[in-house]
C-alpha cells in the first residue's frame, strides 16, 4: 500500500449521466474490474481517509461500501457537478465535525490513468503548504484531482450547477498551486467510445 495521503480525505464524484458515451461509463470493464472500481482501488491504496463516494447509481455505491467507504446517494445529479461536490463536502463535515482533515481531494470517477506517482506529488505539494489549493496540469491545462484545504469547504458548499472546484479556487487565486503531470495523458477521462478504447490501450488491456 502506497499511503502517501497523510491526513487527506477524499471525495469520489461518480454521478454523471454518460450522455456522450450512451451507456454508464463508470461500470465499463477495465482490467479485472470496472472503471469506477479502478479509481476506488487507487484511492484506497493511496491511504485517503475518510473516503466519501457520491453517486446516483446503486451499483457504484455498493462498490464503495465493499471497500469500507462512505456511500452517499445523489438525488440531484441532474443539477451538475456541484451537487456531488456539495454532498461529498457535507458528508465529510458530518464525519469529522471538529478536527476535520488537513484537506480534501476530489476525484472524478472515470480517470483511470492517474499514476500513484502523480498522486503522491499532489499530496506532498498540498501537505507542504497546508493552505494551498493543488491542481495537476495536463499538457498545461489544469484538471482533476484537485486538493482543497479544510477551511475552504464553505466555498465548495456554495457551488451551483456545473461549477467545479476551480471556480471556488479562483476566488482566491494566490492560493493555487499547479503540479505538472508527466505524461500529460494521465488526465484523460472516458467520455466517448474512442476515449474508452484509448484508455484501455494505455492501460495495456486487450481490446
Amino acid at each position: 500500500m502506497v499511503e502517501s495521503a497523510g491526513r487527506l480525505a477524499a471525495v469520489v464524484m461518480a454521478s454523471g449521466f454518460s450522455r456522450r458515451m450512451g451507456r454508464n461509463k463508470l461500470l465499463l470493464p477495465v482490467g479485472d474490474g470496472t472503471v469506477v472500481g479502478h479509481v476506488l482501488d487507487q484511492v484506497d491504496r493511496m491511504g485517503y481517509r475518510p473516503v466519501v463516494v457520491v453517486s446516483q447509481y446503486d451499483e457504484v455505491l455498493a462498490l464503495a461500501r465493499e471497500r469500507g467507504f462512505y456511500a452517499v446517494m445523489n438525488p440531484t445529479a441532474v443539477e451538475g457537478k456541484s451537487s456531488s461536490i456539495r454532498l461529498g463536502t457535507a458528508a465529510l463535515e458530518a464525519l469529522a465535525p471538529e478536527a476535520g482533515a488537513a484537506g480534501i481531494a476530489f476525484f472524478m470517477g472515470d480517470q483511470v490513468l492517474l499514476t500513484d506517482t502523480l498522486l503522491t506529488e499532489l499530496n506532498e505539494a498540498f501537505l507542504q503548504s497546508r493552505t494551498g489549493v493543488v491542481f495537476p496540469t495536463y499538457d498545461g491545462m489544469p484538471g482533476s484531482p484537485g486538493i482543497f484545504p479544510w477551511d475552504m469547504r464553505g466555498r465548495l458548499l456554495a457551488l451551483t450547477g456545473e461549477d467545479g472546484g476551480m471556480k471556488a479556487a479562483k476566488e482566491q487565486p494566490d492560493r493555487i498551486i499547479y503540479v505538472a503531470a508527466e505524461p500529460g495523458w494521465q488526465g484523460m477521462d472516458i467520455d466517448t467510445e474512442e476515449a474508452y478504447a484509448l484508455v484501455r490501450e494505455r492501460l495495456g488491456v486487450a481490446q
